[in-house]
């Protein structure tokens, strides 16, 4: 069997929301990311009319034997086991672990699309279940209340699932008299449920498997409980009877409006006492003990979601400072040459990279690029890109033949989706020249002693990555003393302005905003001056891109 096949997982969706089928979660053979939104060239595209998906919602990423889900800035935002998960800060998942993407809630699931359900019996007859909506129309008797406030401490202390559900089931079955009840995980909107724990009461000798209500089940799948009692029934379910269930009850435990689980209780068998009806207000007291179980439930799901995010936030935390090794720390000198560099990432995992070296003929270069997209899988990208690049000027200190190098290697090996745009150069102090080539970036600027900007963007190619056959021609541009040379990313020009104007547009920095933070400074404290600028326009808030810029400069001749 391929590793493919093994790491094939699938979306369920459950009760609720557009109809949908399960989507497959299928990595191809680069691991490249699975892209889920209302954009129909998205990986798993949803419905258009699914208006709160943003165009480009989420992505799932197997790696190391690990399926991941990272939202991509959504504006509705995307939970897993009811929490909402921060962007770009991908979250491992678990069998079994439900992720809402309004209007949907999905099950993640790698045993298959209804993999360990259990029989339900397709009674095909709703006549018979009545539903229990809002309040029990009778107070709970004084020994229910009783009952509830003894388990709600045992409730409460459960540390995982199973116990919850043991607490759950001992509690049910002491306050309505039925004897077997079992906590079901729902699997899909097909009404395919899964045991997490059944139980029966003493007497009952060795009982087949339960088997639960299509019905029962479809109407507690609408957020209510379900009831239904034999006695009160002329067309009661054939199959059940068959079974001696004359009794039964199908509540559910909520994360807030998705439906969990499923407490459910018959009486096959025979009730306690031989009755076959239901206690009075039975299914009142299932209501309140649900509750009670769906926020224990819905605490331990958030509990184990901070702790594989914070798992995953110390892995990135250390990755991120391993990224940050390859940047440079230092001024770089090539006399009269001094480059500083600076470099923000939004998230953790940044796709920008800056770097500047001494070759060995005295000469300095320098490089900025940057990565389409966020996360993991750009910073991957990234050092791949820095190192080679790095290496390649070292070895030879051809421009040319370094850039289409770097192409050469990173074109076969990138998704289609991915690659980088760069601006690298190389300052000669001889000849008082700078050679450069701009692949695809469009963001450096000579800055003139008179405070005025020149593009250089001459001789201009396909970003890294496209094109395998991509041309790249390096221009030349004559370097006067006191002129500095500015390259920046575009998280600089894109970054939004804090306050939105009201046709709910919010302004970008831009070149004008660029210009007019630099304009005036004086060595270093241009970098300074220009982040100072930035985070002002973003009101403080931090980035929504990386942002990276760096700076070389030469004095004036004295």
């Amino acid at each position: 069997m391929s590793s493919v096949s093994l790491a094939r997982a699938w979306l369920i969706p459950l009760p609720g929301g557009i109809p949908l089928e399960a989507l497959e979660l299928a990595p191809g053979a680069k691991n490249r990311s699975i892209v889920i939104g209302r954009n129909k060239d998205c990986d798993l595209p949803l419905p258009v009319q699914a208006e709160a998906v943003s165009r480009r919602h989420a992505e799932f990423v197997h790696r190391n034997g690990q399926w991941r889900v990272a939202d991509l800035g959504s504006r509705w935002g995307t939970l897993v086991n009811g929490v909402k998960i921060q962007p770009y800060r991908p979250v491992p998942l678990s069998e079994g672990d439900l992720l809402q993407i309004h209007p949907w809630t999905f099950r993640f699931s790698m045993g298959g699309k209804s993999a360990g359900s259990v029989e339900v019996d397709d009674d095909g007859n709703t006549t018979m279940v009545r539903t229990l909506v809002g309040q029990p129309n009778e107070p709970l008797r004084q020994d229910m209340l009783n009952l509830l406030l003894e388990g709600s401490s045992a409730i409460h202390a459960a540390t995982n699932e199973s116990k919850l559900a043991a607490v759950l089931l001992d509690i049910a079955r002491r306050g309505t008299g039925l004897g077997n009840a079992a906590v079901l995980r729902a699997l899909d909107a097909n009404g395919h449920v899964d045991a997490v724990m059944a139980s029966s009461g003493p007497g009952h000798g060795q009982q087949p498997a339960m088997r639960f209500s299509r019905s029962l089940l479809a109407a507690a799948a609408q957020g209510v409980v379900a009831e239904f009692s034999g006695m009160n029934q002329t067309n009661f379910s054939q199959s059940l009877l068959q079974s001696n269930v004359t009794v039964a009850i199908c509540a559910p435990l909520m994360f807030g409006e998705t439906v969990a689980a499923y407490l459910y209780l018959d009486s096959r068998g025979g009730a306690e006492e031989g009755s076959q009806l239901l206690r009075p207000n039975a299914s009142g007291f299932c209501q309140a003990l649900c509750r009670m179980g769906g926020l224990a439930l819905a605490n331990l799901k958030r509990i184990d979601i901070e702790r594989r995010a914070a798992d995953m936030e110390s892995e990135l935390s250390a990755a991120a400072a391993a990224q940050r090794w390859i940047l440079p720390r230092e001024p770089i000198t090539a006399d009269p040459f001094i480059c500083v560099g600076r470099s923000q990432p939004g998230g953790y995992l940044g796709g920008d990279f800056f770097d500047a070296q001494v070759l060995g003929d005295g000469r300095l270069a320098m490089s900025l690029g940057d990565v389409s997209g966020h996360g993991a899988a750009a910073s991957v990208l990234m050092t791949a890109a820095q190192g080679f690049l790095h290496a390649s000027l070292a070895d030879h200190g051809d421009l040319n033949r370094a850039v289409a190098s770097l192409n050469a290697f990173i074109q076969p090996r990138c998704p289609q989706e991915k690659f980088v745009t760069l601006w690298t150069g190389i300052f000669d102090p001889r000849r008082m020249s700078l050679e450069y080539i701009d692949a695809g970036h469009g963001l450096a600027f000579l800055l003139k002693t008179d405070q005025s900007l020149q593009a250089l963007d001459e001789n201009g190619g396909l970003p890294i990555g496209i094109d395998l056959n991509s041309p790249y021609q390096a221009a030349t541009a004559p370097l006067s003393p006191g002129e500095r040379v500015l390259v920046i990313s575009d998280g600089i020009t894109e970054q939004s302005n804090a306050e939105a104007l009201p046709d709910g547009h919010r302004r970008e920095f831009g070149r004008d905003g660029v210009r007019a933070a630099v304009q005036g400074a004086q060595g270093d404290d241009l970098l300074t001056q220009l982040f100072k600028s930035l985070d002002g326009f973003a009101g403080g808030k931090g980035y929504a891109d990386d942002v990276t810029a760096i700076l070389v400069q030469w004095p004036k001749a004295t």
